[in-house]
């Protein structure tokens, strides 16, 4: 089984301490930072199942922290330890969303109980045999899963947008859940209890997608044995979602631009009216304005479809959510093919967390399907395909003559690092082996800088 993940913050060096060896000791897996800074740097890139803070430290306190947390990672588990006796810490702790506190001085067993008990309700979840409400609770956001600053701007947009009835236009590349966004997006509105319409645009035949949005009479063309309903009209009263429309042809556009103007649409074959109220949402993976450019859509449509865009990020780009997305479909597959696979190797792990993922969530999602398929226990490198595990080092490896100094090796393995991590001077010092400050003073005396990252 997994060990329970937990971080400790408290400037006092002695008491962190003593909290990390005690905790480890009864089978956790803990570590420490000095201050609420640093731990949310760690957050960054580490997941815990559970946040130990003290009330009062330097830089960023435990207050501080722990709203910051509430609203980045909201679903962590945060107990607060106080000073003995200030009840009015613990009060305003609590308030603030901390899970449970303790009082100085720390009793070593009543820490270990409030630990348990904070996380028996996940030991549970692992133990016994899943359903949907603990999917539930692995997701972050409606259906959606992830922690990372781009996927949290993606939940702003959301929330910020779902309360009105503007058109929105989701763009991004494939695979990267936009259909996920629009559904969210029509159950926080006011439309929830209409229905949700979702069309691919893209995939049904051009001459077919007039008959589909709005409708057909019986004999309005070859096959149409009965009058046949549209999109728009299942949609009444709810939501249409139209993806990939960068695929509709032209008098397909004039007529959704029509409907967008009048409320109005007709069936294929008819000049009968058909009132609708219909929030749209559109999709695209490509580059509409390059397709205004070469006259392939609409300018008009572009503009009343882009009242309110939301961007997706791709999977490259939020490599902090890979590990939970790991999680959610590896429990989501042990529920669906009846497995019982425990959890991922470290060495499997780190592969899907480097690989480029140019099918974004999509391809995770497949990837993880056939592993956990072949896998028993535990899922591990030889259960994943061989493109993520080939040529892992390839170009990325450096060569330096003989007689290279030193100085200049070292500048380009710590350059080579921090653009590994992206920049998280904290992770590449990890990597190196050197604590941060080191890192710090090796940064200025190559001069290195933010520029050459």
């Amino acid at each position: 089984m997994e060990k329970n993940r937990i971080l400790i913050i408290d400037d006092d060096d002695n008491l962190r301490d003593g909290l990390i060896n005690l905790l480890n000791l009864q089978g956790y897996e803990a570590s420490g930072a000095s201050d609420g800074k640093i731990a949310l740097e760690i957050l960054e890139n580490q997941i815990f199942d559970l946040i130990i803070t003290d009330y009062k430290m330097q830089d960023v306190d435990g207050m501080h922290f722990l709203r910051t947390v509430n609203h980045q990672f909201p679903s962590l588990k945060v107990i607060m330890i106080t000073g003995f006796g200030s009840i009015e810490h613990a009060v305003e702790a609590m308030q603030a969303g901390a899970l449970n506190y303790i009082s100085k001085p720390v009793i070593p067993q009543k820490l270990l109980q409030i630990v348990e008990d904070s996380l028996s309700t996940t030991n549970k979840d692992l133990i016994q045999k899943l359903n949907g409400k603990t999917l539930d609770k692995m997701r972050h956001f409606q259906e959606m899963v992830g922690l990372s600053k781009p996927i949290q701007e993606v939940y702003r947009k959301i929330q910020e947008v779902a309360p009105t009835d503007i058109p929105v236009l989701i763009l991004g590349e494939s695979g990267t859940g936009k259909e996920l966004v629009a559904k969210a997006i029509h159950d926080l509105s006011s439309r929830n209890k209409g229905t949700f319409v979702a069309v691919n645009t893209g995939g049904i035949p051009k001459d077919l997608i007039a008959s589909e949005l709005f409708g057909h009479l019986k004999g309005a063309f070859t096959g149409a044995i009965s009058d046949k309903k549209g999109k728009f009209e299942e949609a009444h009263e709810g939501t249409l979602f139209l993806d990939e429309i960068s695929t509709m042809s032209v008098p397909v556009q004039i007529s959704l631009l029509r409907v967008l103007e009048t409320n109005v649409i007709e069936r294929v074959g008819s000049n009968k009216p058909i009132k609708v109220n219909v929030r749209i949402i559109c999709a695209s993976n490509e580059d509409l304005q390059e397709l205004i450019r070469q006259q392939k859509f609409r300018e008009d449509l572009y503009y009343r479809l882009n009242v309110f865009n939301i961007e997706l990020p791709p999977l490259r780009k939020r490599k902090q959510d890979i590990p939970y997305l790991v999680k959610y479909f590896r429990s989501l597959f042990n529920l669906e093919l009846n497995k019982n696979i425990k959890e991922i190797s470290a060495d499997a792990l780190h592969i899907l967390k480097e690989y480029s993922w140019p099918g974004n969530i999509r391809e995770l999602r497949n990837v993880l399907l056939r592993a956990v398929l072949s896998a028993e226990e535990i899922l591990e490198v030889k259960h994943l395909p061989l493109e993520l595990t080939q040529n892992r080092i390839g170009s990325d490896m450096i060569t330096f003559r003989a007689g290279t100094p030193l100085s200049e090796v070292e500048k380009v393995m710590i350059l080579q690092t921090l653009n590994a991590v992206n920049g998280n001077k904290l992770k590449a010092a990890e990597i190196l082996g050197i604590t941060r400050r080191s890192l710090y003073n090796k940064l200025e005396a190559y001069q290195i800088n933010n520029k050459e990252l």
